[in-house]
């Protein structure tokens, strides 16, 4: 049986690629942590990332992610919306982040009737593209299968195509979610 791998491995191995020591990274969306400790990895040491989420659950999980690996003291867990990315992140690091990422959709074994929206997601992804250095990426994994969430993924797809001059996507489908992988280009001066 030929069976397609998980698009969260995908993400990861696409990251690594993307990162260095020293780099600046973001998890728009940090859950339960598998996303903040990969980053925290690809840029150590010298690196530092933002990690983002409204619950004391996923940011918790997140924190014993990273004590466990040594790697705590590289990552600013913020308790809020990815929507406020901007205001949270200082602005030294404007213009000088490597990748952000976000992982649509709502806590693995949390409570399904917190998830992410369309309306925030793409506040945040607006805030993206000012934090991101040109030659940056831009990574979103958006589950379609909860209440909300095939609309949500369908207003990141547009706001992508809006974008298409400064963005340069790839598309993952899957049965489930969808990954839109992207570039940032800046136009030249």
């Amino acid at each position: 049986m030929n069976r397609q791998r998980p698009l969260t491995h995908l993400v990861h191995e696409l990251l690594a690629l993307a990162l260095q020591p020293g780099d600046r990274a973001v998890d728009a969306t940090a859950g339960n942590g598998h996303d903040t400790l990969h980053l925290a990895q690809q840029v150590s040491p010298g690196g530092c990332v933002y990690a983002f989420d409204v619950q004391h659950r996923a940011l918790d999980a997140t924190a014993g992610k990273l004590y466990a690996a040594g790697l705590r003291d590289n990552v600013n867990l913020c308790r809020t919306g990815h929507q406020d990315m901007l205001q949270r992140i200082p602005a030294a690091w404007h213009g000088r982040v490597a990748a952000i990422t976000f992982n649509l959709g709502y806590l693995p074994g949390g409570d399904k009737q917190i998830t992410t929206a369309a309306t925030s997601t793409l506040a945040a992804l607006e805030q993206s593209l000012q934090l991101l250095q040109n030659g940056g990426v831009l990574s979103v994994l958006a589950y379609r299968g909860h209440p909300g969430g095939a609309q949500e993924a369908d207003a990141v797809q547009r706001w992508l195509e809006e974008h298409a001059d400064q963005l340069e996507c790839q598309v993952y489908e899957s049965p489930g979610p969808v990954l839109l992988y992207c570039t940032l280009h800046r136009p030249s001066a």
